[in-house]
């Protein structure tokens, strides 16, 4: 029996924390209230900022998992995956949400580089698509990091379409990814694909500061796919809901009295 979801106001982020609040879990959190939904979240490590050079501190990997056990029981009407520090907690991630048959998963694919990584870049996109990929409704990857995980070069429209395909034969139900203003200064672009037809999306650059765009737009997918909208109405809402949300960020990020 398929569960109704949409009735069911708890949706849980698994991510990181933005010290100054425009991004990571701080984001999804006010966008999941701005929607109307009960945000939970799993800490998957804290960020801390030092001469304009941010520093990840993974969440020691007890504490995590004794994070997602406590949050076994609730019924969440989505799921949203963000910035996963080491190979553990992206482990870890894949067996927590194992039992979520039903639920909308919407990843993330947050690429870390530091040097100090207990693993490899290569090591990370081999897991993501063995693991969480195929079990996700839909993955949100910027450019870089479609570029990393499809193993192929985008420089353009088409570039960004031959990735959607290849991230959508790992396993994944739906593809959006993030262009930014790459392509052309003037318009921030991105694509979606869901297996069959492509929805390119475009609004203008805005002279504000956009920093959490990309968790912010991942946390708004996630909050219509829980009302059930289809792949094509959540997208281009959290599209619209985004920019208006630039449009009002102040100097930290991009959730500002967002309309």
């Amino acid at each position: 029996m398929t569960k109704d979801l949409t009735k069911n106001k708890k949706i849980l982020t698994i991510a990181g924390s933005d010290i100054l609040s425009g991004g990571g879990m701080q984001a999804d959190l006010a966008t999941f209230a701005h929607d109307g939904f009960y945000g939970f979240c799993a800490l998957t490590s804290i960020v801390t900022v030092r001469e304009d050079k941010f520093f990840v501190h993974p969440v020691e990997e007890q504490v995590f998992k004794d994070q997602l056990r406590s949050l076994q029981s609730i019924d969440f009407s989505a799921v949203k995956i963000g910035l996963l520090p080491n190979r553990k907690h992206l482990q870890l991630t894949k067996e927590f949400l194992s039992a979520l048959t039903e639920t909308p998963i919407i990843l993330d694919p947050v690429i870390v580089f530091k040097e100090n990584d207990d693993y490899s870049v290569n090591e990370m996109r081999e897991l993501f698509i063995r693991t969480l990929i195929p079990i996700s409704t839909v993955i949100t990857p910027n450019l870089r990091e479609a570029e990393i995980l499809s193993a192929i070069s985008i420089s353009t429209i088409d570039d960004m379409k031959e990735a959607a395909r290849i991230l959508y034969r790992f396993g994944t139900k739906n593809v959006v990814i993030k262009g930014g203003n790459r392509f052309n200064p003037k318009y921030a672009i991105d694509l979606a694909y869901d297996g069959e037809h492509f929805y390119e999306l475009s609004n203008p650059v805005l002279d504000k500061n956009n920093n959490g765009a990309g968790c912010t737009f991942a946390a708004s997918i996630a909050t219509h796919l829980a009302q059930r909208d289809t792949f094509e109405q959540a997208v281009g809402k959290a599209k619209s809901f985004v920019y208006q949300a630039i449009q009002n960020s102040n100097q930290y990020g991009v959730f500002q009295n967002a309309k």
